[in-house]
Parts: C-alpha cells; sequence; structure tokens
C-alpha cells in the first residue's frame, strides 16, 4: 500500500490519478500491506475541490486505476478524520486451498497437506484476548508497543477453500501471517499447542516465519 520509490504501489497509482484530475493531495490509509497482499475493503483519505460531484470522482477514478484497483464508494468526512488512528477494529481473512489452478495462485496460498480443522480452532482460540505480540511481528517494526487484542477466530470450509478469519483491534507488521505460519505447523505435527502458548506468553522464540502473503486479505475496518 505504501509508497516506496520506483515501484509501484496502491498509494502511488491513486495519487497518480488524483494528478490526472488536477488533484494535489497525497493519501492517508488505514494500514500498510506488504507486497502480494490483498485489500477487500482499504479504507484511505484525501482532499479534493468541493465543486467535484462525489459520484463523479470515483467513476472518473476507476477508469484510470482500472483494473489493478477499485474504488467502492467516496464520502465526505471532516478534516480531522484519519483512516489509521480513528480505526476502531479490523479484520483480516486468510484463503487456503489444496486445488490451485494458475488463475487463482495470487490469490490464495497452496497448502497440500489436509487440514485438522478443529487442531487449528484450538490454537486460533489461544490468540484471543489481550495479549503481547512482539513474537508474533516482524523483526525491525517499529512501533510504540506490542499490545493488541484479538477479539474473534474463526475457521471454516467453504468449497475447495478453508478461511480463517481474524478480528482485532490492530495488527503489527507480519503479525497474520506469523500466526498462519505457526498454526500450520501445527497442523503438520511440527509444533504444538504447547508450543504456542509458550511463545505467545514470550516464554521461549521457537518459531518466526511468514505464511505467504497471496492468501491474506484486509477484509473490514470499523470505525
Amino acid at each position: 500500500m505504501q509508497k516506496q520509490p520506483n515501484k509501484p504501489t496502491i498509494q502511488g497509482e491513486i495519487e497518480k490519478a488524483l494528478q490526472k484530475l488536477n488533484i494535489s493531495s497525497s493519501i492517508t490509509h488505514a494500514g500498510r500491506t506488504d507486497r502480494g497482499v490483498h485489500a477487500l475493503n482499504q479504507v484511505i483519505a484525501f482532499n479534493a475541490p468541493d465543486f467535484w460531484d462525489i459520484d463523479k470522482l470515483r467513476n472518473e477514478l476507476n477508469k484510470i486505476l482500472y483494473p489493478a484497483i477499485f474504488i467502492k464508494k467516496l464520502s465526505k468526512t471532516n478534516e480531522n478524520f484519519n483512516p489509521r488512528f480513528d480505526a476502531k477494529k479490523r479484520s483480516y481473512r486468510y484463503v487456503i486451498t489444496n486445488k490451485i489452478t494458475p488463475f487463482s495462485a495470487n490469490y490464495v496460498t497452496f497448502y497440500e497437506n489436509k487440514i485438522d480443522i478443529k487442531i487449528l480452532q484450538k490454537a486460533l482460540k489461544l490468540f484471543e484476548g489481550k495479549h503481547n505480540f512482539e513474537y508474533f511481528a516482524k523483526t525491525g517494526s517499529s512501533v510504540n508497543g506490542y499490545i493488541r487484542e484479538i477479539y474473534k477466530t474463526d475457521i471454516f470450509e467453504y468449497k475447495n477453500f478453508v478461511i480463517i478469519k481474524i478480528v482485532g483491534n490492530g495488527f503489527l507488521r507480519g503479525q497474520i501471517r506469523l500466526i498462519i505460519d505457526f498454526i500450520l505447523k501445527i497442523n503438520e505435527n511440527k509444533l504444538t499447542l504447547n508450543d504456542l502458548k509458550s511463545q505467545l506468553n514470550k516464554e521461549k522464540l521457537i518459531s518466526k516465519h511468514l505464511a505467504p502473503p497471496n492468501g491474506l486479505y484486509l477484509e473490514r475496518i470499523w470505525y
């Protein structure tokens, strides 16, 4: 999401689209997503002249941004609105399949092992509540603290997919992908629920690897 020098990013492409419409504004966003991660409902904010009709502006931006980016809705907000700091909670989903095709390869994670839904439900439940997630954050993350609260977790099957959903008040860099990798190692009997408890309680750093980005989606943000 975040703009990077000499690299195409969501932020960069939207700002270029605004410039084509003679709107000089940087954008603020609800959160950055790693390369390869998707957003179903990312929230951004920018300044635009009052004469623009909201629906016309959305249509014009979508013409320019097609096909990689689509703006679902534009709304007027107060000038103090901040998509990141005003957010109350967020949800992510992670999509896994054992039947991959070239058409879906960039949007789901291929995982050939059979998934034990019950054991992963138990693993996910351990994350619920307020915890220090330092051992489930990317190394080098610059934050004021590592305390986050996860309100709800879920895992279910839908057709050929297994979908994992996590809802919390906020997430650290890489946190979801580190969680997914850990619980999939539990699924493979490489790690145990006790290993998870030890790492979650910061008793011992056992495993810190990122699951692939292509199965991860920022699903929803509440304000």
